[in-house]
Parts: C-alpha cells; sequence; structure tokens
C-alpha cells in the first residue's frame, strides 16, 4: 500500500521530513474528529494517548486544523465535462455530447461558451477551449463546432486536475475499504477481477474491454446524478455526495517487488 505512494511523493519532491508533517496534521485531524468521547471535551493529552504525537505539537496543531468538514472543490474542468456529458440539453438523442457552436451568438445557451459560464464566469471559455485543444480533449472543425473526445475525463496533461483528482479517490477508495473492514455486513461496494498468467495481447483486450464498459456505466451514472440533482432544486436534506470509479493495472507479476 505505501510502496506506490511513496513513490508518487519523491517523484514529486515530497521528502520525509514533509511527509511526517503531514502525517502529524492528519493523525491528530481524525483522532479529533472519529474518537471523540461522548459527553468529554477531547484534551490534547488525550489525542497524545491515541496519536503518538507530542503534547506540544498537538497543541499547535489543532490551533491550525478548521475543525469543520471542508467541502471538496471539483475542479472547473471537471464540472463542464459533467454537465457536457450528463445534462440533457448537451446529449443528442443517443445520449452522446452533442457538438456545440463555440459561441452563444450562433448556438444560444447549447453552445460551448455557454456552457462554461453556466459553470463558473471565473474563466474565459476560450482559456478553458484552448488548455483542451492542446491537450486533445476537445478539436474544432471547419464550421468553429467543439467536439468532446470520446475518451475524454480529465485533460490528461493537466497535473493540477490529476493531482486533485488522486487524492479524491484514493482517499473515497480507502474510506471505502476501512468501513468494510470496520463494519458487518460490507456498507460500500468494492469488488475487482484479477487473473495472472496472460500474455501482453490478451491483456491489451481485456483492458479495452474494460475501459468500454466502465466508460458506459460512468456515462450513465453521471446522467442519473445530473437529473437527480436538477429536480432536488433548494432542497434541504440534499447533502449526501458519492464517489463511484473504476480502474484497471496490470504489470509483469515478476516486478511487483518494485512497484
Amino acid at each position: 500500500m505505501l510502496q506506490p505512494l511513496v513513490r508518487l511523493l519523491l517523484d514529486h519532491g515530497v521528502g520525509f521530513p514533509f511527509l511526517i508533517e503531514m502525517l502529524k496534521t492528519t493523525y491528530v485531524r481524525v483522532a479529533d474528529r472519529h474518537f471523540k468521547l461522548k459527553g468529554k471535551e477531547q484534551t490534547d493529552s488525550r489525542l497524545s494517548l491515541l496519536t503518538g504525537v507530542h503534547r506540544k505539537d498537538i497543541k499547535r496543531l489543532r490551533g491550525g486544523v478548521d475543525q469543520e468538514k471542508r467541502a471538496l472543490e471539483v475542479p472547473l474542468a471537471a464540472q463542464v465535462l459533467g454537465l457536457w456529458t450528463g445534462d440533457a440539453r448537451y446529449l443528442n438523442e443517443r445520449h452522446e455530447p452533442r457538438v456545440l457552436p463555440r459561441f452563444s451568438r450562433e448556438g444560444g445557451e447549447h453552445s460551448f461558451e455557454s456552457l462554461v459560464e453556466s459553470v463558473s464566469k471565473d474563466i474565459r471559455p476560450r482559456s478553458l477551449l484552448d488548455e483542451w485543444l492542446r491537450s486533445g480533449v476537445v478539436s474544432l472543425d471547419e464550421d468553429d463546432r467543439v467536439h468532446l473526445a470520446s475518451h475524454a475525463a480529465v485533460p490528461a496533461e493537466n497535473l493540477a486536475d490529476k493531482l486533485e483528482f488522486f487524492g479524491r479517490n484514493v482517499h473515497d477508495h480507502v474510506a471505502a475499504i476501512s468501513a468494510n473492514l470496520r463494519e458487518s455486513p460490507s456498507p460500500f461496494m468494492e469488488r475487482c477481477v484479477f487473473y495472472d498468467g496472460l500474455k501482453p495481447e490478451q491483456v491489451a483486450e481485456l483492458r479495452a474491454l474494460a475501459e468500454r464498459r466502465a466508460m458506459e456505466a460512468l456515462l450513465e451514472v453521471n446522467r442519473q446524478a445530473r437529473s437527480m440533482i436538477e429536480s432536488n432544486g433548494d432542497d434541504g436534506k440534499a447533502t449526501e455526495r458519492f464517489n463511484f470509479g473504476v480502474y484497471f493495472y496490470h504489470e509483469a507479476a515478476s516486478d511487483d517487488a518494485d512497484q
């Protein structure tokens, strides 16, 4: 579990001393939130006992820890893609993303410009379009219409977005597994299919199958979630979030120790 994480940290210049400080903060945050005694104040002494972090550090870290759960901010690019692939206004009769006129003066609300502005007016549609053209998420035809690439998810070269989703997805995956280990019956779906003894071309075939079926499932769940959000309106009970994801990984079986 830790080896690929350490490899990632080293790839991005995160050394052991910085990681230790991050871990201290996280230990204090988690213990303070999830290990409270009913009817008793959560003291620095108890947190130190629970976590092994020195009381001096506990006091410093608690002063800088936001005790309220921070709202998860979805990157603007992902919000735009979510609308384009899930909102009926931007889908054709086959439930596929429409080809959009670039400007609102040509397509009205069914334009790329209006799509981006419906999510946020803090970024120019031209800026997002240029980034997506560069990274292959979209293309322009001779009529200046914007086509969404069939494989588009998160812009492939946008490191900030990739790291955002890395943190979100690893957090939620580990949280689901942890809950399943603590509780019975298991509250969350967490399944996988795995085999060894395969040839590279067989793995490539299975990967293509998995990607095709996974995208079908993701797009269907996205459409349903968008429809539910629109029907909720200002309902004060609509406070839940969810994350549904899939992954595919392969390697030579003899290389396990190096990953």
